[in-house]
């Protein structure tokens, strides 16, 4: 697949501070949903600016379709960007707002009307073309500012954590709208958020930031079934992967001699019933129920065991479990990390 967009050793810094990036290299397939992910403070945002031309880069090349930007203006690198607090114009209509660019970029009266009726169609906002923003919800606002940005019919969309005033019930909403629109409209979304959950149901590609770095990147799959390291096991998942010291734990079949660390998904966790211990090789933990929470198809429970408190999600659970508990998890499940937190395979 071509790649669209290309980040080469980029470097950022601001004065004479530490880079807050450093020797970043990206490649961006065409077409993906790529979603730029990590905690506050990690580049994403600054990373998703210097593609958009917003900010400079201090140092390496953003290459588009296999241009240089260095000297290219935002308005001539063929993206479009949606914020997250919209950035719409008060005064005007919505139709104003999503014909505003048009305008600017000259396009005839005709073609600007066809795109605004095709536009407001496709996000639902074809009886809201006369309101003010004002008289908007935070959904509808941010339905102008997508069709704005899709009515340019940019070959790039960039969006900077675009959900992230709304409720749940309209994030998960507009999360279903913007997988279907990567689907029709077939072009390059950039998107940034530090939330994990839009993340994995919205990307075809996440890459995970940490402190101006690449952590990980890949699927959604690879990035929760084989973690590359500590950090990306607990960033990703809810909750997080559970990670102990190898040290505290007599475990005969560890694989590996050098792991530090040792980890298993909550959902691996098995509370067993009548302490019978399964025929297969596993781990096997004593521990003491401190919550469980039923949330509807599952049940989550905090376990305290010698090791640490431990989570487990149990999806056949008629019967809650409470006191002390035995805990079983297949060998196959676990995962080993070394002494520098990195996964061992």
């Amino acid at each position: 697949m071509e790649h669209k967009i290309e980040l080469k050793n980029i470097e950022k810094s601001y004065d004479n501070e530490p880079p807050v990036i450093k020797n970043l290299n990206l490649n961006i397939e065409e077409g993906s949903f790529t979603v730029l992910l990590g905690p506050s403070g990690c580049g994403k945002s600054t990373t998703l600016r210097m593609i958009a031309g917003l900010e400079q880069e201090t140092k390496g090349d953003i290459l588009i379709h296999g241009r240089s930007m260095k000297d290219v203006k935002p308005g001539d690198r063929g993206i479009a960007m949606v914020f997250q607090n919209y950035a719409l114009y008060p005064t005007m209509t919505v139709k104003g707002n999503i014909e505003f660019g048009l305008k600017n970029s000259k396009v005839p009266k005709e073609e600007r009307e066809k795109r605004i009726q095709e536009v407001s169609k496709s996000v639902g906002l074809e009886e809201y073309l006369n309101r003010k923003p004002g008289a908007l919800s935070g959904g509808q606002r941010q339905r102008v500012a997508l069709a704005r940005a899709m009515v340019k019919h940019p070959e790039v969309f960039l969006m900077d954590e675009p959900l992230s005033n709304l409720d749940a019930k309209l994030r998960t909403q507009l999360r279903s709208d913007l997988i279907e629109l990567h689907n029709k409209l077939k072009a390059t979304f950039i998107y940034v958020t530090h939330d994990q959950i839009e993340a994995m149901s919205m990307g075809t590609h996440i890459v995970l930031l940490n402190k101006g770095k690449i952590m990980q990147q890949g699927s959604p799959w690879e990035i929760y079934h084989n973690p590359d390291n500590v950090f990306t096991a607990q960033f990703i998942g809810t909750p997080p992967m559970n990670i102990m010291k190898t040290q505290e734990i007599n475990y005969e079949h560890t694989s590996f001699a050098e792991a530090a660390y040792m980890g298993f998904r909550p959902e691996y966790g098995v509370i067993l019933q009548d302490g019978k211990l399964p025929e297969e090789k596993g781990l096997v933990m004593k521990g003491k129920v401190i919550t469980h929470e039923m949330l509807g198809t599952e049940t989550l429970y905090k376990i305290d065991t010698p090791h640490g408190r431990i989570q487990v999600k149990l999806f056949d659970d008629s019967q809650a479990v409470d006191g002390q508990v035995s805990l079983f998890v297949p060998h196959e499940k676990i995962l080993y990390f070394d002494a520098q937190e990195q996964r061992l395979r």
